[in-house]
């Protein structure tokens, strides 16, 4: 079963959705994650922790983590996801509520302790005292709500923005076309992107362009992967599919292959 929720108010300004999912482990071990370039909070509500493999190196976590924004797949070990609550804060908004640079999580996990202390155990027992899935989202958009009330951090007013402009054409603006756009210098810019967002300006537009090509890739059969490739503002196909396999690492047929029923994950064979 999921459940997911829209926050409303300010909260609603940072945050994107609240969800959870509960039901049986998939048959296979192992999936891929493919990146989104999203701050998510996640909390394991079946059992205390969290086991991720990350470039071969198995890392052991408590059960309430905060993923940075990754440019990479990772694995995920899925007899842990039976029962997960997530958090997924809008581009530009994570940084008042993790309370960190975010370029200091990028491509990274962080036990959610080491950001807000000993309040991480605390929102994790309120959730699981929860009578039902809605309250236990109701339960985490409060504690949101309350964090983001007391803030010593602030989003920078032009992160959100920015990332809304080079979402809406991949891989189709500079750098320097987006700093005349929002009035501060390139220097600027990639300082706030740093900080707000945990991606450098180019290195998010190409995970874009990357995002809107995995939406659409069924439309490659029809296209042939040449055009669908120049599509999406890749210069070639040999460009798209080193790109491609640069985030997923998989190559776009592969991929195709081996897809599941989510977009953003990917079985892997025993």
């Amino acid at each position: 079963m999921f459940t997911s929720l829209t926050p409303g108010g300010l909260t609603g300004e940072f945050v994107a959705s609240i969800w959870l999912h509960e039901g049986d482990s998939p048959a296979h071990r192992a999936e891929l994650r493919l990146p989104t370039g999203a701050v998510e909070l996640l909390i394991n509500l079946r059992e205390d922790r969290f086991s991720l493999s990350d470039g071969g190196v198995r890392h052991a976590y408590s059960g309430a983590l905060v993923a940075g924004p990754y440019r990479r797949a990772y694995m995920l070990d899925t007899a842990q996801q039976s029962h997960v609550l997530g958090v997924v804060f809008r581009s530009g908004g994570a940084r008042p509520l993790v309370n960190a640079p975010l370029h200091e999580l990028r491509d990274r996990h962080v036990a959610l302790e080491d950001l807000w202390g000993s309040s991480a155990d605390r929102v994790r027992e309120r959730a699981l005292a929860a009578p039902d899935a809605l309250t236990r989202l109701r339960t985490v958009e409060s504690a949101l709500r309350d964090r983001l009330a007391h803030s010593a951090e602030a989003a920078h007013p032009l992160a959100a923005a920015a990332t809304a402009w080079l979402s809406g054409a991949p891989g189709r603006h500079g750098v320097a076309e987006l700093a005349e756009r929002v009035g501060l210098t390139q220097r600027r810019v990639e300082q706030v992107f740093r900080t707000d967002v945990g991606l450098s300006p180019k290195a998010y537009q190409r995970l874009r362009r990357f995002r809107s090509a995995l939406a659409s890739i069924d439309d490659a059969a029809r296209l042939g992967w040449p055009a669908f490739a120049m599509r999406h503002g890749y210069y070639d196909q040999a460009h798209f599919i080193r790109d491609f396999r640069a985030h997923c690492g998989l190559s776009p047929t592969t991929y195709l292959q081996r897809r599941g029923q989510q977009l953003n994950h990917v079985p892997l064979p025993a």
